[in-house]
């Protein structure tokens, strides 16, 4: 199989060998890859790729390819220290989660869209909720946040929820502790997490976190201890 010049963003990159390295490329029509970059760490590092637009080609069977070509085609979209570690939890959240060769220009764009809107001001929180609940979406387990598990009682904005994976939100008398138990007014606004408001955003955070690592198999993150630090 040969692919002839195909938009492309870089997600991760190790050593291979003593002188190439494998690249986990997000593709546009053809998903996550994984791709042997031949004699690349004589060269200057992948890590310039990082965030940058690409166009790359690519040969070969299975589930390993090789690199035939890569060039950049726009300006890289992150370039500070501290964004950078946001970008790389989508990248982490992206190569554990999503199936490799498993085609969606849905979340191509996606990954496009946030990484170029990522700033330093608290936006930043909203855009990560916002790509958390879409990219679980995409992949197919998509949250129900409008209506309980039942599929026709309304979430209520004042009431409290236990969320089941896999089968929904069902009302409870109390608020808890637990990360599964959550109001439903932050149920209702991870709808539309860039309008949510700072209320919402703390509780929505550990919600996530909490729904992702059931996902993740408890697999750890590392970028994200580093954003605990960045947004205490």
């Amino acid at each position: 199989m040969r692919i002839q010049l195909q938009a492309a963003f870089c997600m991760h990159d190790r050593d291979f060998r003593e002188s190439s390295q494998i690249l986990e490329m997000l593709t546009y029509e053809h998903g996550l890859i994984s791709c042997v970059h031949h004699g690349s760490r004589k060269k200057n590092s992948t890590n310039e790729y990082l965030f940058t637009p690409l166009l790359i080609s690519w040969s070969g069977r299975g589930d390993l390819f090789t690199l035939t070509h890569n060039e950049v085609i726009g300006a890289k979209h992150i370039t500070s220290a501290k964004l950078a570690i946001i970008g790389m939890y989508l990248n982490e959240l992206i190569v554990k989660l999503v199936p490799k060769l498993s085609p969606s220009k849905e979340l191509f764009s996606l990954y496009e869209n946030v990484i170029a809107h990522i700033d330093d001001n608290e936006s930043s929180e909203k855009l990560l909720r916002l790509f958390e609940i879409k990219l679980l979406e995409i992949i197919g387990h998509g949250l129900s946040l409008n209506k309980e598990l039942d599929h026709e009682t309304p979430i209520l904005h004042d009431q409290f929820y236990r969320y089941d994976i896999g089968l929904g939100p069902a009302k409870v008398a109390y608020e808890s502790t637990g990360w599964n138990v959550i109001k439903g007014s932050t149920l209702l606004g991870l709808q539309a997490p860039l309008q949510m408001d700072n209320v919402c955003l703390k509780e929505a955070k550990q919600f996530m976190r909490g729904i992702l690592n059931w996902h993740l198999s408890n697999k750890p993150i590392h970028s994200r201890e580093i954003l605990q630090y960045i947004h205490s």
